[in-house]
């Protein structure tokens, strides 16, 4: 049996246990709930142990203390995110608003997506929700709160609607996503949502947790992620990465009879036409075929149902990049330098301190072009001596950093860009003067 049937058959257990007693059963009466034998009550006590800190707690010198940690058991697999379907309708509604009044029988992709999620949550929970543009429209006029699943987004306002006086809200506005690629961009909406959370609650230790495990474990087997939403680093985060929509099962980003990993960033690949597998990313795929990259051993279908995944948008926005930013952070740390990564909550990439007093700050960029616009928005860091945007080598035959930095840096205000082979050869090279 699999451990995600395990978990979800000892919840419902419980849940009905709960619902007639006040205190919690025995491993023999648990036992007798689940249908097995007080004999296996070993094997019951490994599953808790699965699920301690997370679905259930008990007190190790305490008869009758097992608790659920939740009201309700958790859906994993039919859970949709509230908050990413109301991205979708907020983006949805303002593109349909700029469309011409003839072509406005054309739904938005966003709006049909969001639409189709507001309409499942509903019906997974037995509970109304619109079923066509009319209806769609009728409620946007409304307190969104009306729809009864966005009564769980936390301080958001009954007197907040999608469209107030025949205009779109200032909600719809703020909560909308700019980019071509819809899905993506609600997608990388999450990484906003933990890093503006961790922010506010000045976790910056939970933060650097949550970054390292979506740029190293973007794949995992699902005891494994169980295990990590464990880890004492992550535990003032379960509950809001319980509602966002981060990792998903792994089988529904793809079908097949066999699953591929990508070498570089483990993550799902693609399958071509030709049907050989390739990285989703292709600027992944190009460094993977020039590096000596070892194939990762396939995934059966029957083992991916085991599997989780971070979405595509979560994969592009927040693996990637990261990727750069750890390989910098090892080449410099082997140096024999303190380099912290993301810190102050992610004010910037990396903290590099030389002995005794110097301080580099670096934010990593891995772009397929130079833009100068973004450049300027990267702020000379007065609590540093040097601060640095970094380029993959990798990319200069495109970017022409070595070049065109003579006509930016000036612009810049004291930021100073280089590549990543760049700033180990300078940083080796304040540490041999030091020597």
């Amino acid at each position: 049996m699999k451990i995600t049937k395990h978990r979800q058959k000892i919840l419902d257990a419980l849940q009905q246990w709960f619902s007639t007693h006040k205190q919690g059963p025995t491993l023999e009466e648990l036992c007798q709930e689940l249908g097995m034998q007080p004999r296996q009550k070993a094997t019951v006590q490994k599953w808790l142990q699965t699920m301690r800190d997370i679905d259930v707690e008990w007190d190790d010198h305490s008869a009758r203390s097992l608790r659920l940690l939740t009201s309700e058991p958790e859906k994993p697999s039919l859970q949709l995110s509230v908050t990413d379907t109301l991205r979708y309708l907020a983006t949805g509604v303002v593109q349909w608003e700029k469309l011409e009044l003839e072509k406005r029988s054309q739904v938005p992709e966003a709006l049909r997506i969001g639409m189709s999620r507001m309409y499942l949550t509903s019906l997974l929970r037995g509970e109304q929700a619109p079923e066509n543009l009319p209806q769609f429209f009728d409620w946007a006029e409304t307190s969104i709160t009306s729809w009864k699943p966005a009564q769980e987004i936390k301080y958001l306002s009954p007197d907040v609607s999608v469209i107030e006086d025949g205009v779109v809200s200032d909600f719809a506005r703020e909560w909308q996503v700019s980019g071509n690629d819809v899905v993506a961009q609600v997608q990388e909406s999450v990484l906003k949502d933990v890093l503006e959370y961790c922010r506010g609650n000045q976790l910056e230790d939970a933060y650097r947790a949550f970054r390292l495990l979506i740029i190293s474990k973007p794949t995992l087997h699902y005891s494994e992620y169980r295990q990590q939403l464990r880890l004492p680093e992550l535990k003032p985060l379960r509950e809001l990465l319980s509602r966002l929509e981060i990792y998903v099962d792994m089988d529904k980003l793809a079908e097949g009879s066999v699953y591929h990993l990508c070498p570089r960033c483990t993550y799902l690949q693609r399958q071509r036409p030709d049907g050989t597998y390739t990285c989703r990313n292709p600027w992944c795929e190009r460094l993977c075929a020039t590096s000596n990259f070892q194939p990762l051993p396939p995934i059966s279908k029957e083992k991916a149902a085991d599997w989780k995944a971070v979405t595509p948008g979560v994969h592009l926005y927040g693996t990637l990049p990261g990727i750069w930013e750890i390989q910098l952070q090892e080449e410099l740390t082997k140096l024999g330098l303190r380099v912290t990564l993301w810190p102050f909550v992610d004010e910037f990439d990396l903290l590099v301190e030389f002995p005794p007093k110097v301080r580099w700050a670096i934010d990593f960029k891995d772009w397929a072009s130079v833009d100068e616009e973004r450049l300027r928005k990267v702020q000379y860091r007065r609590d540093a001596t040097e601060t640095f945007v970094v380029f993959p080598d990798e990319r200069e035959d495109y970017l022409r950093i070595k070049v065109v930095r003579e006509q930016l840096e000036p612009e810049l205000e004291g930021v100073r860009l280089r590549l990543f082979s760049e700033i180990i050869t300078q940083a080796q090279a304040i540490l041999g003067k030091k020597k």
